[in-house]
């Protein structure tokens, strides 16, 4: 009975907060289509050099505090004491409003040099002179949106997280259609403008009461949510500064077009399964640090929390797999049909990188900075890199593909390792069981799809979707009673 409540718990929250991403992700790739057809590959390439840029300095002056305000926030609120509430709150605003004006000065400071380093020349100077705006209202928001989870105003986030891709999408049609790339950077600076006024909208009705305490005090209180935000913020900053390089590498050694098709192929990816990603952060690793002091609960988390995770991707995975062209075709234009292969690719890769995600979380919950920094911070992206790297030189797009398959398949490999000797994590039998019938299907479609005709690889590959999905829905029903609740769904649409 125990289980199959964890479990219940497990699937509510990546469903709740999946369905929320699932909004997200069709908005996000609808803003895709648009900068396909209108901007092509090169502006979709421009675009991502952009927002790669500013982000690694962004990272850097928000010194990690959208994430470690979250914690202390919860806790106030957990304490249901309304001054402690409204202190932590307001401590925390002086510092998000220093933080925003450091990243909005250091992008003025350095917008001759990110021109020059991003693009070759000083050409775009001024371009990220004004993206310096973007820095600016983007951390606003975001810790905004940091503050609305950690007063646990679920709803509130949420609508933010949507309101911010929805803005994105219908500003960025008309500019683009009228103005073609000469929009990429007012189209960047006025999504971040109009979504930080809506975190304002959100965020005022949080229940606080005015706090009288002068900088100084504010500053000083705050500073260990700094200190934690500052080991947070390295491997943050670390990430984007690798992604930025392997941008950089890619259109220097390629072309920027190459640039483009590589981060299509990523984003077609990334959203299809960043929904059951985005419902972890958001829900599993509070959860787990609440128990993070007995191991033997933490492996029992960790182990529900995968196994759940890996009966939603496997299936959408395959399904990638299978419709790869078909999903270019409706959300990018014919121009990107050639990654689908790079697509199918990076899909496979996934299902190493879906079981191992919820074991990675294990050092951050037990507040273990060092191994986190390590593992996360150093060793994850200084090999994603290098691999991806060597493998965009060697064999073009493809060959980073691959390149990122055994990235993930060597990352799974080492996070059981170090987590089984530091902190004594196993996978459990059932977990076990779980990836490799699951990683034996989605191999059977992807080896279908490189090997087969066009009506043999579907004549493959679809009946052992299905039996993915049988074999999911099997394992959900006896975890949870899936069928219970179909009942209950039918009736709401009614």
């Amino acid at each position: 009975m125990e289980a199959n409540t964890a479990y219940t718990k497990v699937f509510k929250a990546t469903s709740l907060f999946g369905g929320v991403q699932v909004i997200q992700v069709i908005l996000n790739l609808l803003r895709g289509k648009v900068i396909a057809l209108l901007l092509g590959a090169s502006g979709m390439g421009i675009n991502s050099l952009f927002v790669s840029s500013v982000t690694i300095i962004s990272n850097v002056t928000g010194l990690g505090l959208n994430f470690s305000s979250v914690r202390d926030i919860s806790q106030a609120v957990e304490s249901g004491n309304k001054e402690k509430i409204s202190r932590i709150i307001h401590v925390f605003s002086r510092w998000l409003n220093v933080t925003a004006l450091l990243g909005m000065i250091a992008v003025l400071l350095f917008s001759p040099i990110l021109s020059s380093t991003t693009f070759g020349s000083n050409k775009y100077t001024v371009a990220f002179l004004f993206l310096s705006l973007m820095v600016l209202f983007n951390t606003l928001s975001t810790g905004n949106g940091s503050m609305l989870r950690g007063a646990r105003d679920n709803k509130g986030y949420a609508k933010l997280t949507l309101t911010g891709s929805a803005v994105s999408l219908l500003i960025s049609v008309p500019l683009y259609y009228f103005f073609g790339i000469e929009a990429i950077v007012p189209a960047l600076i006025l999504s971040a403008f109009v979504t930080y006024l809506f975190s304002l909208y959100y965020t005022s009705k949080i229940r606080k009461s005015d706090v009288k305490m002068s900088l100084r005090q504010s500053l000083f209180e705050g500073g260990d949510m700094v200190k934690l935000g500052v080991a947070m913020m390295a491997t943050t900053a670390i990430t984007s500064l690798v992604h930025y390089l392997l941008n950089i590498f890619i259109s220097s050694k390629g072309s920027v077009a190459d640039l483009g098709f590589y981060q299509a192929a990523m984003n077609i990816t990334n959203q299809s399964i960043g929904l059951i990603f985005t419902a972890i952060i958001i829900d599993y690793q509070p959860r787990l640090a609440a128990v993070s002091d007995d191991n033997s609960k933490v492996r029992e988390m960790v182990n529900h929390q995968a196994e759940i995770t890996l009966l939603i991707a496997a299936p959408i995975l395959i399904l990638l797999i299978i419709a790869s062209p078909l999903m270019i075709r409706v959300l990018l234009s014919e121009e990107f049909l050639h990654i689908s292969g790079l697509i199918r690719v990076l899909a496979f890769g996934m299902i190493f990188k879906a079981a191992s995600y919820s074991i990675g979380a294990i050092s951050y919950a037990k507040g273990d900075k060092k191994v986190f920094f390590l593992m996360e911070g150093g060793y994850t992206n200084l090999s994603f890199l290098i691999f991806c790297a060597g493998g965009y030189y060697l064999g073009g797009l493809t060959g980073l593909g691959y390149a990122f398959i055994l990235m993930q398949a060597v990352y799974l490999i080492l996070i059981n390792i170090v987590n089984n000797i530091l902190y004594e994590y196993r996978p459990s039998k059932i977990l076990f069981r779980l990836f490799f019938s699951q990683l034996l299907l989605i191999t059977i479609v992807f080896v279908s799809h490189l090997t087969s005709g066009s009506v043999y690889m579907y004549l493959i590959s679809i009946p052992v979707l299905l039996i993915s999905l049988i074999l999911s829905f099997r394992y959900l029903d006896s975890f949870i009673g899936i069928k219970q609740y179909i009942p209950k769904f039918f009736r709401k649409e009614v």
